[in-house]
């Protein structure tokens, strides 16, 4: 499986509205994803405004996952990107995530809010994914697809031993 991460600033949140036209809006951190998109943009909106001189509002991170040899759904995708932020460190900020899942390749785009609840900004000298970022990434991939439950490859190997 090759993995790349891209990870780019952005001056607005607007980008949003074109992620959510293309692909399926999978999942958030402090916000409702269940509410409109104008409201969705609103909260980050009013979180980033928080720090009114604040430039580049947020990260947008483009994880791409290609040649994976089993499938892998909506959830199993949610279990990657759990385990990603967590082991990042970025599990406080808000987000939004979206899939594109294809057979053998999965798209994960991901807005961060740069501002924390508690007001914090997260620095964009950061930007660029390092090899300790792909490490997190390579070791939350292998806990879902090494995990029987979603490979039935495994499931068929474990039951012959």
């Amino acid at each position: 499986m090759k993995m790349t991460i891209e990870e780019l600033k952005i001056d607005n949140f607007d980008f949003i509205e074109t992620l959510s036209q293309q692909y399926l809006l999978a999942n958030g951190s402090f916000i409702d994803i269940n509410r409109s998109l104008t409201q969705i943009i609103n909260d980050f909106n009013t979180l980033s405004g928080t720090r009114p001189k604040l430039r580049s509002l947020g990260i947008y991170t483009l994880i791409s996952l290609k040649n994976i040899y089993i499938t892998l759904n909506q959830e199993s995708c949610l279990k990657i990107v759990d385990q990603y932020i967590h082991g990042i460190g970025w599990h406080d900020l808000q987000y939004i995530c979206f899939f594109d899942i294809h057979k053998s390749n999965i798209y994960i785009h991901i807005i961060f809010n740069r501002v924390t609840p508690e007001g914090q900004l997260i620095d964009i000298k950061c930007l660029g994914a390092n090899w300790q970022q792909y490490e997190v990434l390579r070791q939350s991939c292998s806990l879902v697809i090494d995990n029987p439950v979603h490979n039935k490859y495994l499931q068929i190997c474990n039951c012959c031993s």
